[in-house]
């Protein structure tokens, strides 16, 4: 009898999505993205919002590549993706190459969606970073934009110190 009431405590959770194997904030958004090559999940990502028409962000893009190289090697349970603002597939394609990222990028199709729109401020380049849990861990009150380089001091207080 104490089987059969363990089967049914197990079978009710499973059926609401509750299992000790739950899905992290990158497996949540692995399909959406264009290269997943990521083999595990990270416990960090940060979604770099930017665009090529951006001049701001076309400045800041060749030191986050440069940054991202170096950070990433030390850092495995982190990684970043690319979220476009560019106007068309093909404007975010031509970005992604002249820029050399090496990072896996949204779908150009899903960058709109409420899925990374709710971590997106009103200006760019912008950078946050998420835990596995979907938490923003740098984000400021309503998605007020902040520099870039600000955030990636956090990421590195963050991760660096994890």
């Amino acid at each position: 009898m104490k089987h059969l009431s363990l089967l049914a405590i197990i079978t009710a959770l499973c059926s609401l999505g509750i299992t000790s194997a739950q899905a992290s904030f990158f497996d949540d958004i692995r399909s959406d993205l264009t290269n997943p090559e990521v083999k595990a999940a990270p416990k960090y990502t940060a979604l770099y919002f930017s665009a090529h028409w951006c001049p701001p962000c076309r400045q800041f893009t060749p030191k986050l590549v440069e940054w991202y190289k170096n950070f990433q090697l030390k850092h495995p349970n982190f990684e970043l993706v690319f979220v476009s603002s560019d106007r068309s597939a093909g404007d975010m394609e031509k970005y992604i190459k002249s820029a050399n990222m090496p990072w896996p990028a949204v779908k150009f199709e899903k960058a709109g969606s409420d899925t990374f729109q709710k971590f997106s401020s009103d200006g760019i380049p912008y950078l946050v970073l998420i835990n596995e849990d979907g938490k923003d861990l740098t984000g400021q009150p309503g998605n007020e934009w902040q520099s870039p380089t600000t955030v990636l001091q956090k990421i590195e207080e963050i991760v660096g110190g994890s």
